[in-house]
């Protein structure tokens, strides 16, 4: 730039070629503009930013183990949360090594045992009543035998099932072949997508929008990746030092933070920088929410509008009010990114975001965890005439994560908030244990 600048000067004092004089001021229009496009691509795409490296004093930070509860120091994933699932002939002969519940059921992981000869991994996934809905078996999906996988995940955004195929040892002995990461479709039995080689060993997990990965091992590189979780894109990959062994993700004030613990016990923090992601590219998503959520209006004038479609220009059907005793009016339906689907009373209509509150009885914190067992399964509110009446609140559907705090009240199950309280019924839920 200091040179175009002094090449400028002199053309500019000199005068004697205009067309060169022209041609090196289009050149500089050129340069400028090529910078701001690029600084704007860069502001708005979506990546992980390194945020602070902890070392190893890092006690204080909260981390789990939720995301691999066998250790971090373990390079296979191992869960198993119940041991009463049935056999299928598939399995037989492997060894159960992860149970964990979906919110369609159950998923499995079998394996033959860890010094067997060679690799077989199979899946299955129940339903609520352990009836097999899938059994899959992932060497014949990735087409390879000589690789392990070291970590699944269920996708309930999407039911898709993610897995990876790891390198058992130096990726050189079978030509850097291994430790791709796989997206298959249950549904319509395809793979929806695959990383490159060399990108997911050990553990991944998933946020709303995005995969978490790593590779590593030994003396090779070590990379930390973020994907987009419908294309398997990669938005960042940046450099580790050691091998990652574990990744948490956590909301913290109005961003989210993945945490991740090397080899060497050391704790790093990336900030994820949102962008459009092609998990969440609408105006208006079509994604129903994994938790029951209650909304109310946070506008100054105490309510906002609920509109026949998603647009200021749509019918008003009814409004959406604020907290009354400490309870929200409506129920969350879809949530979108600018738009959102709710229900005040028997009307269900969209919603604008930006003034939009939210309230849960679910943090991830509780070791017990109610999930809505039947379809349109009711939930009560309090009566003002009646104490011993509940009158119907809402319906939600079957698999929906209705608390992971709340009281226990003779048949039902409180929800409470400062004043009134929501109702369900003992037997209309099934409990799940951390």
């Amino acid at each position: 730039m200091e040179y175009l600048r002094k090449q400028f000067v002199t053309l500019k004092e000199r005068i004697l070629e205009p067309r060169k004089f022209m041609q090196v001021v289009a050149g500089i229009r050129g340069i400028t503009l090529l910078l701001c496009v690029a600084c704007v691509l860069t502001a708005s795409a979506q990546r992980l930013v390194s945020f602070k490296n902890y070392g190893s004093n890092w006690g204080s930070e909260q981390v789990s183990t939720k995301n691999k509860a066998n250790g971090y120091i373990y390079r296979l994933r191992q869960d198993v949360q119940r041991t009463d699932l049935p056999r299928v002939p598939a399995t037989e002969g492997l060894e159960l090594f992860i149970a964990e519940p979906i919110d369609i059921g159950w998923l499995a992981l079998y394996r033959l045992p860890l010094g067997a000869d060679n690799y077989d991994f199979v899946v299955v996934i129940f339903d609520n009543d352990l009836k097999p809905l899938h059994v899959l078996n992932l060497c014949d999906i990735a087409n390879n035998r000589y690789c392990e996988v070291q970590d699944v995940r269920w996708d309930a955004d999407t039911h898709h099932l993610l897995f990876n195929m790891a390198c058992p040892s130096y990726s050189s002995m079978i030509d850097g072949k291994g430790s791709k990461l796989y997206c298959y479709s249950v549904d319509d039995k395809r793979i929806v997508w695959e990383t490159d080689y060399l990108v997911s060993n050990d553990i991944f997990i998933l946020s709303d929008k995005y995969v978490f990965c790593s590779y590593g091992f030994t003396s090779e590189k070590k990379f930390l990746f973020m994907l987009d979780k419908l294309t398997g894109k990669v938005y960042s990959k940046l450099p580790m030092v050691y091998t990652v062994q574990y990744m948490e993700l956590q909301r913290k004030g109005n961003r989210d933070m993945l945490y991740v613990v090397d080899y060497n016990d050391h704790l790093f923090a990336f900030s994820v920088v949102n962008g459009k992601s092609a998990a969440a590219n609408k105006a208006v998503s079509e994604k129903e929410p994994k938790v029951f959520t209650v909304v109310y209006a946070t506008s100054d004038d105490g309510f906002m509008n609920v509109r026949e479609s998603a647009s200021m220009k749509g019918k008003i059907l009814t409004q959406l009010y604020g907290q009354m005793h400490g309870l929200g009016p409506g129920v969350l339906r879809e949530n979108g990114t600018t738009w959102s689907k709710v229900s005040v009373g028997n009307i269900t209509g969209w919603v604008y975001n930006k003034t939009i509150g939210y309230q849960t009885w679910y943090d991830g914190r509780g070791k017990i965890v109610l999930v809505a067992d039947r379809d349109d399964m009711p939930i009560y509110g309090e009566s003002y005439v009646d104490a011993n009446e509940y009158p119907l609140f809402t319906t939600v559907k079957k698999g929906t994560i209705i608390a992971d705090q709340f009281e226990d009240h003779n048949g039902y199950y409180e929800l409470r908030t400062g004043h009134d309280y929501l109702f369900i019924k003992k037997e209309d839920v099934r409990l799940l244990r951390k």
